[in-house]
């Protein structure tokens, strides 16, 4: 895969030819990573730097800058700071590595879990670190309980194609102040759990493991534990809530129902597939996805509230909407259109969040359960 360095609007506006997406135009999503906490000066030095330095070089040497600024906090006793500066070398690493498919990946996600790791303890509140298995695999986990007299309700976020436990802090400090602790792992074909496995058709039992694990603990509410997943982790929720009966409110936040859009994906996310299925063709990553990623068998036990986020500009067509509507027959559906939200919306600013995050707080945190309405909003 070609290397792009700076972005030439010139030519582009010149050409009469359609611009072809390099890399780093699919990866310099401003509104995701702002979103996610990457400073906005560092998404301009990314635009803007030295065109003999790559983009998985120019993230790395931010994330060890921000590296050195922690450790000089922790020297100084400035924990909050350390903390700070430990996650924002983290989220730089995520977005050095997350859409390469070489050794650049596999040493970025190493490095994005010791960056997150020295984050853990310092972030306010704490995350704490769980060790978890599933067929004897390790699958550890992060655990953020707000402060206060618990028990808390818990929100288990699910990551992406390309995201992995260590993305999520800003999404869980939206949760946590409304009341809701976070748990985050990594599933089949993710983070820490890729070397162990592809991604799979069962990824609801990884979810039911961290549930299993949630509901022992005397801080949290066992009878308020809700999904939230964004993108392929969308996909995810819907599933492990129609599987676990345990789940008591799920969000589709830019998800899908089935990957009968294969064609309409772009090269670079069809090639993301097929380097989590660890196939050699996308022939064959296109039977193993759409296998893989099949809810209709299961929608029919969804019966908790559910939300679903979708963007009319995203590349994932609107039509799943409708085999949602037709299947998940028995569940409370919420489901919010936004006509010009791109993938999960990122381009819309922090609305979006903000209103998720509220819609699991009026049903994992008040005493209203009652069912929400079903709705659209253009």
């Amino acid at each position: 895969m070609r290397e792009s360095t700076k972005f030439d609007y010139e030519e582009e506006i010149l050409s009469s030819q359609p611009p072809v997406l390099t890399p780093e135009h699919e990866m310099l999503n401003w509104g995701r990573l702002i979103l996610d906490g990457v400073p906005y000066a560092d998404i301009v030095g990314a635009r803007d730097r030295p065109s003999d330095q790559g983009w998985f070089e120019y993230w790395m040497s931010r994330a060890d800058d921000y590296e050195s600024l922690g450790d000089e906090c922790v020297r100084a006793a400035h924990t909050l700071s350390a903390g700070e500066y430990f996650y924002l070398a983290a989220i730089c690493v995520q977005y050095a590595q997350f859409l390469w498919f070489d050794d650049k990946r596999a040493h970025g996600q190493r490095r994005k879990v010791e960056l997150y790791r020295k984050a853990a303890p310092y972030l306010k509140p704490a995350a704490e670190l769980v060790e978890l298995s599933v067929d004897g695999t390790p699958m550890p986990m992060f655990l953020r309980v707000p402060e206060g007299t618990g028990p808390h309700p818990v929100v288990v976020l699910l990551g992406g194609l390309e995201s992995t436990k260590e993305e999520s802090r800003l999404m869980e400090d939206l949760l946590l102040a409304r009341g809701m602790a976070t748990a985050t792992f990594d599933g089949p074909g993710q983070g820490e759990m890729f070397d162990h496995r592809e991604l799979s058709s069962d990824f609801e039992r990884y979810t039911s493991t961290v549930i299993d694990y949630l509901v022992t603990r005397d801080d949290l509410q066992s009878d308020a534990v809700g999904v939230l997943g964004r993108s392929l982790g969308g996909n995810y929720a819907l599933k492990s809530a129609a599987c676990d009966q345990r789940v008591a409110a799920c969000v589709c936040w830019g998800g899908f129902a089935d990957m009968d859009s294969w064609d309409t994906e772009t090269p670079m996310t069809m090639e993301s597939w097929r380097y989590v299925s660890k196939v050699k063709t996308l022939d064959e990553a296109q039977v193993h996805v759409h296998k893989a990623l099949e809810t209709r068998d299961v929608l029919d036990q969804l019966t908790c509230p559910t939300y679903v986020l979708h963007g009319m500009l995203d590349e994932i067509p609107s039509s799943f909407l409708e085999t949602v509507r037709e299947h998940a027959v028995n569940a409370p559906l919420t489901i919010v259109v936004e006509d010009e939200g791109d993938h999960c919306c990122h381009n819309l600013g922090p609305r979006p969040r903000f209103q998720m995050a509220d819609w699991l707080a009026d049903h994992l945190v008040t005493t209203d359960h009652s069912p929400a309405k079903e709705h659209a909003d253009g």
